[in-house]
């Protein structure tokens, strides 16, 4: 429409030049030329024209795809948590139940745990008191310290009225004083004292306390277990010790 406007406005105005007579060769070339770039300026505008109608409607088509793809991804979406929230209920519920169970699994292990504690002579049958004291003993001398209490530990658990449990102690109290553990060692052969006074390691367990305590520097203390010693016990090898150690002349 504008290119044909343009040519019968030029068409007039060229017809009036000519007719009127005042228009040189030289006016017509540039006009011609002028023309012909309005008319190259004027086809490149419908090229651009052209191209952005295109490049409008691909953005169009791309906006309703995109839009249709949204659109179905929040359908699926909307599908998933659907399910996902089914599969929470259902855990939920599995949750209470194995809840359920363990509770029931623990009150099964309470029980078995009180037969046994009920069950304590049969036990004993089934602990051979020899190779116990005897395992306990050889880790004595192989100076397996925490193993020997362990040991002599599970005899005296098991047989507390054995023969050798008043040994057993004894090598308890020993075992600590082997190991530095001074306080430890003096409640072992405390021990021993109150609960085995007829016991044969009663010289030694009074002597050995008496050294813990010279060591600690409680001399007091030390004096008074090194006293009962001589005077019970005179003619032990202990007590010939710790009369030099109070500084008795024989």
């Amino acid at each position: 429409m504008f290119r044909k406007l343009f040519y019968l406005s030029f068409l007039i105005f060229f017809s009036l030049v000519f007719l009127s007579g005042c228009a040189s060769r030289r006016e017509i070339v540039r006009f011609k030329q002028q023309l012909d770039y309005l008319e190259e300026s004027n086809r490149r505008q419908e090229e651009n024209l052209t191209q952005l109608d295109s490049l409008l409607r691909m953005q169009i088509d791309q906006s309703q795809r995109l839009r249709a793809d949204i659109n179905s991804s929040m359908g699926w979406m909307d599908e998933r948590l659907k399910v996902v929230e089914g599969k929470l209920d259902e855990s939920g519920y599995k949750v209470s139940e194995l809840s359920k169970k363990m509770d029931s699994v623990k009150q099964q292990i309470i029980e078995a745990d009180t037969l046994k504690m009920k069950d304590t002579t049969a036990s004993k049958v089934n602990v051979d008191s020899e190779k116990l004291y005897d395992g306990a003993y050889l880790n004595v001398i192989k100076g397996n310290y925490e193993l020997a209490i362990l040991g002599f530990s599970d005899y005296l658990k098991y047989f507390p009225k054995s023969q050798s449990a008043s040994d057993a102690q004894y090598w308890i109290g020993e075992c600590y004083y082997s190991l530095k553990n001074q306080t430890k060692a003096i409640e072992e052969f405390e021990k021993l004292l109150s609960d085995y006074p007829s016991s044969d390691k009663i010289p030694t367990a009074l002597f050995k306390i008496g050294l813990i305590y010279l060591d600690l520097k409680d001399k007091t203390k030390a004096n008074k277990y090194l006293r009962q010693l001589v005077d019970k016990y005179p003619n032990s090898q202990e007590a010939k010790l710790a009369k030099e150690r109070l500084g008795i002349k024989k």
